[in-house]
C-alpha cells in the first residue's frame, strides 16, 4: 500500500494552541502589513531541528520584522507523512515562535482567496489570476499536470478559463490537487508558488512583504522561473526567496547572529557534506554555485568574503 497523506494529524490537538486556522483572521493579518513568511517542507524541517537556543535569533528578526508565518496544508501534508503525526521538534517550533508573539497561521491554499475576496469584486478576475499562475507553472512531470489532464472539466476551467466567474473553482482545484499528492512529489513548493503568484497581485503592496524560505534548488528555480515569466503579463509585487543560508548572513549583518560558531551551528542542520549556495566572492561580480564545507563558509559569512542571493 503506497503513502496516505492526510490534511489533518492524528495529533492535532497538541499543535492547535500554538497555530492560528482563521480564514478571516489571516487576511485581517495579511491586510494589516505584516510581512509573510511561508515556509517550504525541508526548510521548516531544519528549523525545527536546529534547537531553541540557536532558533531564537531568527525568531528575534522575525519579531522585529514584525513577521507573520504561514504554513499550507499541502507542506502540512508532508510534514506529517507516512506515520500520520506531526514530530514533537516540530510543534516545539510552533510552540517557540508563538511565544515569541510571532503569529503562525496553518491555512488551506483556498484560504489566501478570503483576503483577494476582500480586494476584488468578482469571482472572474479572482479566477484569472489562478488560471494564470497555473497555466504558466505547470509542467509535464507534476501533479497539477497529471490532475488536469484526468479531469477535464476541472481543466477547461483552470487553464481554458471555461465558467470564469463560478464561484468556489479555486476551492476545488486546490482541494482536488492536495487529493491526488503522490510520495516524493514537488507538490507543496507547486502550490506555494501559486498562492504567492496570486498574494503578489495584491494591489499596493510592497516588494518583499511575501517570501518563501525553501533550501530546494530545483523548486526555487521554479519559482523564480514563474515569477518571471507571469511579471511580463501582470506586474505585481516582488516575492524574496530566501535559503537558509542567505538567512544566516543577513542574520549575521544585523546582529542576531554574532559569532561564527553559531553560523556553523545553523548551516551544519539538516545538511550533510558540502554546502551548495548561489552567490559572489569578493573578487568575482558574477553569480554562481559554490560548493563548500561548513566551516568555509562560515569563515566566509563573518570576513564578508561572500555575497549569497540565496
Amino acid at each position: 500500500m503506497g503513502t496516505v497523506y492526510t490534511e489533518e494529524p492524528h495529533n492535532w490537538n497538541e499543535i492547535q494552541p500554538y497555530v492560528r486556522t482563521d480564514r478571516g483572521e489571516f487576511a485581517k493579518e495579511v491586510l494589516a502589513g505584516r510581512k509573510c513568511f511561508f515556509y517550504d517542507t525541508c526548510s521548516f524541517r531544519r528549523h525545527a531541528g536546529i534547537g531553541e537556543t540557536y532558533v531564537k535569533s531568527l525568531l528575534n528578526y522575525m519579531k522585529r520584522q514584525e513577521t507573520m508565518v504561514v504554513i499550507t496544508r499541502c507542506v502540512l501534508m508532508e510534514l506529517v507523512s507516512q506515520r500520520g503525526i506531526l514530530n514533537q521538534e516540530y510543534m516545539d517550533y510552533c510552540r517557540w515562535m508563538e511565544a515569541f508573539g510571532i503569529p503562525v497561521f496553518l491555512i488551506y491554499e483556498e484560504d489566501i482567496f478570503s483576503v483577494m475576496e476582500i480586494c476584488y469584486g468578482t469571482n472572474a478576475r479572482m479566477n484569472s489570476l489562478l488560471s494564470w499562475a497555473v497555466r504558466m507553472l505547470k509542467s509535464p512531470a507534476s501533479t497539477i499536470t497529471r490532475v488536469l489532464e484526468e479531469d477535464r472539466s476541472l481543466r477547461d476551467e483552470v487553464i481554458g478559463g471555461k465558467n470564469a466567474d463560478r464561484g468556489g473553482l479555486y476551492r476545488d482545484f486546490f482541494a482536488k490537487i492536495r487529493g491526488n499528492k503522490e510520495p516524493q512529489d514537488n507538490l507543496g513548493e507547486e502550490l506555494l508558488a501559486v498562492c504567492l503568484y496570486i498574494l503578489s497581485q495584491l494591489p499596493g503592496e510592497e516588494d518583499g512583504k511575501f517570501s518563501i524560505i525553501t533550501d530546494d534548488k530545483g523548486a526555487a528555480r521554479r519559482i523564480d522561473e514563474l515569477f518571471r515569466r507571469t511579471n511580463r503579463g501582470f506586474g505585481g509585487s516582488r516575492i524574496i526567496l530566501f535559503s537558509t543560508p542567505k538567512l544566516v548572513q543577513i542574520l549575521y549583518e544585523e546582529g542576531f547572529i554574532r559569532d561564527e560558531c553559531a553560523i556553523r551551528a545553523w548551516l551544519r542542520a539538516g545538511t550533510v557534506g558540502n554546502i551548495s549556495v548561489l552567490g559572489t566572492r569578493v573578487y568575482d561580480l558574477r553569480s554562481n554555485e559554490i560548493s563548500l564545507g561548513c566551516q568555509e563558509l562560515a569563515w566566509l559569512i563573518v570576513e564578508r568574503g561572500i555575497h549569497i542571493t540565496f
